[in-house]
C-alpha cells in the first residue's frame, strides 16, 4: 500500500497551498481560523472553520479554546479573595480531588470555575449546530431523503424480482 501513502502525502502538500475560504462544516466565509487534523504521525490535513466550529473542534480534540480578544489565562491575571458557602461534604471531596491532582484548593477551584466557563461556551457553539443543522436548507432535506428512498426502494424491487425469477 505505499501507493496510497505517496498520494495522500502529494494530496497533503496540495492542501497546504490551498486558500482556505469557508468552513469546511457549514459553508460560512466570515472569521475562519485553520485546523490542523492530525490524521497519522507524519499526515495532518488543514481545514477552515468558523468560530463556532473551532471552538468545538478545539474542545473536543481536549485542547482549550483561545479566543484572541480574550485572556483565559487566568494564573497570570491578578486575583481577589471571595467566600463562597458550601456544604462541608463538597469541601472535603474537593480538597480529596485536588490533592490527588497535587493542586491546592484553590488552585482546583479555579480550574473548575474555569471550566464551566468554557463548558457553557461549548454547549453554546453545541446549541448553534444543531440550530444550523435543523434549519439546513442546502438540498439534503426531506425532500432528497425521500428521493434517495425511492430510489433505494426500486433497487431493492428489481433485485426481488430477479430472485423470484431465479427461483
Amino acid at each position: 500500500m505505499p501507493p496510497e501513502r505517496s498520494s495522500d502525502t502529494q494530496s497533503s502538500e496540495r492542501e497546504s497551498d490551498v486558500v482556505i475560504t469557508e468552513c469546511a462544516i457549514c459553508g460560512t466565509t466570515d472569521s475562519l481560523s485553520t485546523y490542523s487534523i492530525a490524521q497519522s504521525s507524519r499526515d495532518s490535513t488543514t481545514i477552515g472553520l468558523c468560530p463556532t466550529h473551532y471552538q468545538v473542534a478545539a474542545i473536543l480534540s481536549g485542547a482549550r479554546f483561545q479566543e484572541s480578544d480574550v485572556a483565559t489565562d487566568y494564573d497570570l491575571q491578578e486575583t481577589r479573595k471571595i467566600t463562597v458557602r458550601v456544604p462541608r461534604a463538597l469541601i472535603e471531596s474537593a480538597d480529596a480531588a485536588a490533592e490527588r491532582q497535587g493542586q491546592t484548593r484553590s488552585e482546583f477551584v479555579r480550574d473548575g470555575l474555569q471550566m464551566a466557563i468554557e463548558l457553557q461556551e461549548m454547549e453554546s457553539a453545541f446549541d448553534d449546530i444543531v440550530t444550523q443543522a435543523v434549519h439546513a436548507e442546502d438540498g439534503t432535506g426531506p425532500a432528497a431523503d425521500v428521493e434517495f428512498l425511492k430510489e433505494r426502494i426500486r433497487t431493492l424491487e428489481s433485485l426481488l424480482e430477479d430472485s423470484i425469477d431465479k427461483l
